[in-house]
């Protein structure tokens, strides 16, 4: 059998691939200042007490550490390699990274997105990918703009009704 279906012990721990997202052209990812604290918060409490070990079997037990030294491994990672980017005064009324962005669609459905980068993107919570094609025709445009963005069920046509770099919750 070819050694890419057999697990041999290298007799070290072995590096797991990082689950993060890697950017396309290989530079730094870009974060927002909330993004970046999020990902300091969430590798202090994987480096604390683990409070959710309780009433797990040893083996669980080990599991669970073992996952959670793996996140940490991965959250201090990317805190390396992604660079922080904060608004500048001249970006606003344009859609540039970090941007609130309201959107209509052809419809007249409002909706609202943050461009973000891949590390903190989430799109149900309204964190849009730098990255993603909605994002990419978005950048560098202005209140009542149009932008045309094609999807699996066809092409849709978004419209900027408006654009702030104020925090806020997402």
């Amino acid at each position: 059998m070819s050694k890419a279906f057999t697990k041999e012990d290298s007799g070290g721990d072995a590096e797991l691939l990082p689950l993060r997202p890697r950017s396309a052209s290989g530079d730094k990812r870009y974060i927002t200042p909330e993004g970046y604290r999020a990902l300091q918060d969430e590798l202090a409490a994987t480096q604390g007490p683990d409070s959710g070990a309780e009433g797990l079997t040893p083996l669980e037990a080990g599991v669970r550490r073992q996952e959670r030294e793996r996140r940490a491994r991965q959250l201090a990672a990317t805190l390396e390699e992604v660079r922080v980017v904060e608004p500048e005064a001249s970006q606003v009324g344009r859609v540039f990274f970090g941007a609130w962005v309201e959107l209509e669609d052809e419809d007249g459905e409002p909706v609202r997105y943050r461009i973000v980068g891949p590390d903190e993107a989430e799109v149900k919570s309204g964190r849009l990918s730098v990255e993603s094609p909605l994002a990419k025709a978005l950048l560098g445009k202005e209140v009542g703009e149009a932008v045309q963005v094609e999807r699996p069920r066809g092409t849709v046509e978004y419209t900027v009704v408006a654009v702030d770099y104020a925090p806020r919750e997402t």
